[in-house]
């Protein structure tokens, strides 16, 4: 099909030529404001609300919010409070490879609607796909993805009236086309960036060997899954890494219509997502040193798994739908079970309004459990946590903190140190156990898995070391060595020297390198402060990085409360982390990619060369990148909280899509840019300049701010910020400071 003239490369310099359609919102028209029933109208005339029999549209006669009038009035998110909506999409190719930029603007008339065969015919929508194709084509992309939608990349699917007809006017066509696209008004402006070569299919068959032989390098039980929608009976797909022993999830981690779908949309991440939620509350149990199973990567046959999964989703006896059904890879074999609602939750919850909701959840289990896992040795003993009752939502009282004494006169607790919280204890992190033992687990999910045994006992310490290494070519074990590899220590007495006070007295202790996990990072040729959790992608905390532990009582074993700590909230006990470098673009590419969109960045820096030594603080860098708007007045991060430039980089594509959200003019008269940089500008690589800024200034964060002509330095000294340098390229800026 055609793209008609003037979509692709409409506007230049990053402004649109001429005006566009604005339509009256028709969520509030045009008040600005919407009248919506009160939610206390969910529940009736009623103080405990339940979902069965309850009398919609009937208001609370005592509600807090509408004083029983059923109604309030709220102002109408769609059309940001003007009454009025933007007719306008921009749709934007960026290559992050290049930084050539392409930007299609869609408006009335731009677009030929073709049918739309979704809802059986009779209705039209404006192609998008095929905009985008011609825009990767000037940037040279040959694969994308949408920064709000990684899984659409044809584009958003706007749908027209059903009162259109091609025969219709021109004018009536026109004005039932700004009414679609004033729809995506909230988000108006869709970047896809784009890579120059095609990343290639994934394999589904070979992506879910994969995660089989991982889980048995990990100890852990990948679990494909498919559950009944509680509202439309349909069954939704997930897949997801499980410590055995725990409970089946309460929540639906998915929403695949088919296995393959399932298994091309989930990531390595996405798979071990939500793991120590799940986990909080299995048994722990020390993992058998073992060597890995034979088979390098096993074959599955999707077609079979898939038909038995859903085979297991009725019953055979009666015909009834279960449901749900799980296949659990354990000890290198599938077991398959059917799902089975054993019990009710009931969950309250207290409304604005005045009322209790009371919430009934069917809680499943697995029909049949598979044996305990081979790996599986003695179990780990704990204690119960003195801060925090199980049974309910008390906890330590904040008096405590810090002398861990108990005001007598305290109003939230009335001197018994404990009082009611939302919040998870911070003691054992909502786990209600303390562990003396953990085992930590990392890896690169790539060739590598290293296990460590810390642990007490009556007759001293052990830690132990395994490392399982695999060819990435799956092939079989790696030509480096045998497949395992066993240390083990034992000695009486563990040597933590006290080594300072924090300012309110209380000691720090540091342990030997063996409980030091920043010692790792060469094993997999990284960084320390590449060391993440793997659940998450969460930063290792400073004290496990250089095993540093403060003692709450004086008579505490450093040992002892270290461990606790590295196991507080951990599934089984468990802590795992990823030892991989980041997979992001140069911070250089970054800045060229933001200015080539017509934003501005900003990168600050903090060098905590003070802090060296003393392990109270910050030690190394810490870094930020933000994305603004060019009327945003810069200055730097306060603080800069990442440890690494690329740990910055990660965060903000990650929130790419606020960025650029942000971005999108709050009046509707002016129209959205449409930026073009078909011919994009080199950018100095910032990192070298700005690290001899912050040398000169350490403890200070410092930024250099990108917009579309300069480069300005600017520095933060207390509550004090101040521009130090204004030149068109940061070595220049540089320059200009005599550094």
């Amino acid at each position: 099909m055609a793209v008609p003239a003037g979509a692709v490369g409409a506007g230049t310099g990053g402004a649109l030529m001429g005006g566009v359609p604005v339509v009256v919102c028709r969520s509030c028209d045009g008040l600005a404001f919407t009248l919506d029933p009160c939610r206390c109208t969910y529940g009736g005339d009623r103080f405990l609300v339940t979902v069965q029999d309850r009398p919609v549209g009937e208001a609370y006669r005592d509600c807090r919010d509408c004083q029983g009038v059923g109604t309030l009035a709220r102002p109408c998110h769609d059309c940001r409070q003007t009454g009025r909506r933007r007719a306008q999409l921009v749709l934007t190719m960026a290559n992050l490879d290049t930084g050539a930029v392409a930007s299609a603007n869609v408006v009335p008339g731009v677009v030929e609607p073709v049918p739309w065969d979704g809802d059986g015919g009779g209705s039209w929508h404006l192609p998008l796909a095929p905009l985008l194709q011609e825009l990767a084509v000037l940037v040279g992309a040959g694969s994308w993805r949408d920064v709000r939608a990684p899984g659409d990349p044809d584009g958003p699917l706007v749908l027209l009236p059903r009162a259109w007809r091609p025969e219709q006017p021109a004018s009536t066509r026109r004005a039932l086309e700004a009414e679609a696209i004033a729809g995506e008004s909230l988000d108006g402006w869709r970047l896809y960036l784009g890579h120059t070569t095609v990343v290639p299919a994934r394999d589904p068959a070979a992506s879910l060997g994969r995660w089989c032989r991982l889980a048995d390098l990990l100890c852990l039980d990948l679990v494909v899954e498919a559950r009944r929608m509680v509202a439309t009976d349909a069954l939704t797909w997930a897949i997801r890494f499980e410590m055995p022993g725990g409970p089946v999830p309460a929540e639906t981690y998915g929403y695949a219509d088919d296995l393959t779908t399932a298994i091309t949309t989930t990531t390595d991440l996405d798979a071990f997502y939500g793991l120590e939620e799940r986990g909080r509350t299995v048994p722990a149990y020390q993992p058998a040193i073992r060597h890995p199973p034979p088979d390098a990567r096993p074959t599955v046959d999707l077609d079979q798994l898939e038909r038995r999964i859903l085979a297991d989703c009725t019953d055979l006896a009666t015909g009834n739908p279960h449901p749900g059904a799980q296949a659990v890879w354990r000890d290198g074999r599938w077991w398959h079970t059917a799902l089975r609602i054993d019990g009710t939750t009931e969950t309250l919850t207290e409304w604005t309004t005045g009322q209790i909701h009371c919430r009934r959840t069917p809680s499943l289990r697995r029909g049949w459990q598979p044996p305990a896992p081979s790996w599986q040795g003695p179990p780990i003993g704990y204690v119960d946590c003195p801060d925090c009752d199980p049974h309910s939502r008390l906890r330590a009282c904040d008096c405590r903190l810090g002398t861990n004494r108990i005001d007598p006169d305290c109003p939230r607790c009335a001197g018994s140190g404990r009082s009611p919280s939302l919040l998870r204890c911070y003691t054992c992190w909502g786990s209600h156990r303390l562990h003396s033992e953990v085992t930590v687990t990392i890896t690169d999910l790539a060739s590598r898995v290293v296990q460590l045994g810390w642990r007490t006992g009556p007759t001293g310490w052990q830690t132990g070391e395994h490392t399982w290494r695999d060819d990435p070519t799956g092939e079989g074990d790696g030509p480096a060595g045998p497949a395992g590899e066993e240390h083990w220590r034992a000695g009486q007495h563990v040597p933590a020297p006290h080594i300072a006070n924090h300012p309110g007295g209380k000691p720090l202790h540091q342990l030997p390198d063996q409980f030091r996990l920043a010692g790792w990072a060469d094993h997999f040729g990284v960084r320390p402060e590449d060391l993440v959790e793997l659940d998450g992608g969460g930063s290792l905390d400073h004290g496990l990085r250089d095993g540093i532990v403060t003692l709450d009582r004086p008579d505490a074993d450093p040992l002892t409360e270290y461990l606790r700590w590295a196991a507080r909230g951990r599934p089984g006990a468990r802590l795992f982390l990823l030892a991989r470098r980041p997979d992001v673009p140069p911070l250089a590419d970054l800045v060229r990619l933001v200015l080539g969109l017509h934003l501005t960045i900003t990168i600050t820096l903090t060098d905590h060369i003070h802090n060296a030594g003393d392990p109270r603080y910050t030690q190394g860098e810490s870094w930020d990148v933000t994305i603004n708007r060019p009327d945003r007045p810069p200055a730097p991060a306060n603080p800069p909280t990442h440890a690494s430039p690329e740990a910055a980089t990660t965060f903000c594509l990650d929130y790419l899509e606020l960025a650029i959200a942000n971005n999108i003019p709050t009046n509707p008269d002016q129209p959205i840019p449409v930026p073009q940089n078909p011919t994009p500008i080199a950018v100095d690589d910032p990192i070298p300049p700005l690290r001899r800024l912050a040398r000169h200034h350490p403890g200070q964060p410092v930024a250099a701010h990108y917009d579309s002509v300069t480069c300005q330095i600017w520095l933060r000294e207390h509550h004090d910020v101040r521009q130090l340098a204004t030149a068109p390229t940061l070595p220049a800026a540089i320059g200009a400071l005599g550094l």
